[in-house]
């Protein structure tokens, strides 16, 4: 069970143990099997060890107290037996002393024995990410989520994880699935709803497949999607399964493939904010905290390797934007160039007008992960989103979104909220808005690249400062402008 805040044994650092010991625990059968990692993390082996870690016990003195064989509780903690004895397994819990509600989990997942494998193209899980950092509190969010499914409840339980490209919508969601998926006997299924393509998954495809993998033979699935939809809705109900829908594409797409109230979980992960869901938990990811960012550096690069030691890994990580999409690509280019320093790359990518150029690491690119969203935009808003990249200052409100785009308050404002559904800008406080530090720069190159009279070197300043100033001189001419109005249209024109 993971360690709650305020008991025993939950504090952050153990909640961050616990994760730790399971992933390194799923690489290590990774590397030494040369398989893909069998035992998952909610496992009975895994809780086993867990319990058996918690209570302060060695196989031998485990054995001693429960009768059963010190090689038996061996073979059970790495998964080398099937489905344990019903008697050994309360022996187990009764040496253990759990807790009722331990207990009655522990009997459970004991019952399915190994974690069960969808078949190959059925909806498979991803593999888990050896070096997954950070997102210690998301992690409980959804741990608490995950608990509530297991419990008949009024609503269906579907949780959105939302947020700009590259933060980690996927990572985090899959990482859940793999810590929290043993709670979920009838299965764990995955599908990528390809939401950023050009034609993204229809809602009668997804129902298709995830049929298939609930084992629906091809000719008793139905032609419609609705009759699809009431099919799989039936087959989930009272099923205590763990759905993950990647890369939703919009409320449209999804809506036909959330379950009716019962002991499932669906977790949808999207750049859109999917606000028009209907009771859907709701987990938006921004980037890192800085700690974070540079141990997740640090991992990629080697814990123990001199490169992960080098005090420029902070700056690195910071250049970054704390996005975990591009610190593994500067971590991936330094392991790939190991007569490179932490320092070069910094200085690399301390020229913002390089910056997004250097984010590239063989088929990963931090721009083209951007630009899969930008073309999601109506033509209005890719130009109002261009455009912002001139004005100067950490945030703006619509009023001089308006002025910039040359457009009237209600337009700038549906646009506004495009971008924001799009996770392409942050909505501060006061109706205030702002930009992630990478997208501004990128917005900046699709300016240059598709307005050169607006975006060439030289123009930007002037371009701000005549925009700003007939939005705005009524306000001057009456003493009205704001003070830091002022100062950001006076730095603009330099």
């Amino acid at each position: 069970m993971l360690p709650q805040r305020g008991e025993r044994g939950g504090s952050e650092a153990a909640v961050r143990s616990f994760l730790r010991r399971g992933i390194e625990s799923c690489a290590l059968q990774t590397t030494t099997s040369g398989r893909s990692c069998t035992m998952q993390f909610g496992s009975f082996g895994f809780r086993l060890r867990e319990h058996r870690h918690a209570a302060g016990l060695t196989m031998e003195q485990l054995a001693e107290v429960s009768g059963v064989s010190a090689r038996a509780i061996s073979d059970m903690e790495r998964e080398r037996s099937l489905v344990p004895q019903r008697r050994t397994v309360q022996a187990l819990a009764e040496a253990l002393v759990l807790s009722e509600a331990d207990r009655r989990t522990f009997i459970t997942v004991a019952r399915t024995g190994r974690a069960r494998a969808v078949p190959a193209g059925g909806c498979s899980l991803p593999r888990p990410i050896a070096d997954f950092t950070g997102r210690v509190q998301e992690l409980e969010r959804l741990g608490q989520i995950s608990a509530a499914a297991q419990q008949a409840s009024v609503g269906a339980q579907a949780v959105t994880v939302s947020g700009v490209a590259g933060v980690g919508k996927t990572t985090l969601a899959v990482q859940a699935a793999h810590v929290f998926g043993a709670k979920f006997v009838g299965g764990i299924f995955f599908l990528d709803l390809r939401g950023m393509d050009a034609r993204p998954t229809s809602s009668a495809e997804a129902l298709a497949r995830l049929l298939a993998a609930f084992g629906v033979r091809d000719g008793v699935i139905p032609v419609h999607e609705s009759d699809r939809a009431g099919m799989y809705r039936r087959l989930l109900a009272g099923r205590p399964a763990l759905v993950v829908l990647d890369n939703g594409a919009d409320e449209a797409q999804v809506r036909p493939l959330l379950p009716e109230p019962g002991r499932s979980l669906t977790v949808i992960t999207s750049r859109r904010l999917l606000a028009g869901l209907e009771g859907a938990h709701r987990l938006n990811l921004t980037p890192l905290p800085a700690e974070d960012a540079a141990a997740l550096l640090r991992r990629i690069l080697g814990d123990d390797g001199p490169a992960s030691q080098s005090p420029a890994v902070g700056t690195l990580s910071d250049l970054c934007g704390r996005l975990p999409l591009a610190l593994r690509i500067a971590g991936n280019r330094l392991t790939s160039r190991p007569e490179w320093t932490v320092q070069h790359l910094a200085s690399l990518l301390s020229d913002e007008r390089r910056r997004l150029d250097q984010l590239v690491a063989g088929d990963l690119r931090i721009a083209a992960a951007f630009n899969l969203s930008y073309t999601q935009l109506s033509p209005p808003a890719r130009r109002l989103f261009r455009r912002l990249s001139l004005l100067p200052g950490p945030d703006f409100d619509a009023r001089r979104a308006a002025a910039l785009d040359g457009n009237d308050l209600d337009d700038t404002e549906v646009a506004l909220e495009e971008l924001i559904e799009l996770s392409l800008l942050r909505a501060e406080t006061d109706g205030r808005y702002g930009f992630h530090n990478l997208i501004r720069l990128f917005a900046r190159q699709r300016l240059v690249d598709e307005e050169p009279t607006v975006g060439h070197d030289g123009a930007p300043r002037r371009r701000v400062d005549r925009l700003l100033d007939g939005g705005t001189v009524t306000g001057r001419r009456s003493g009205l402008e704001p003070a830091g109005l002022r100062a950001q249209r006076k730095a603009a024109v330099g």
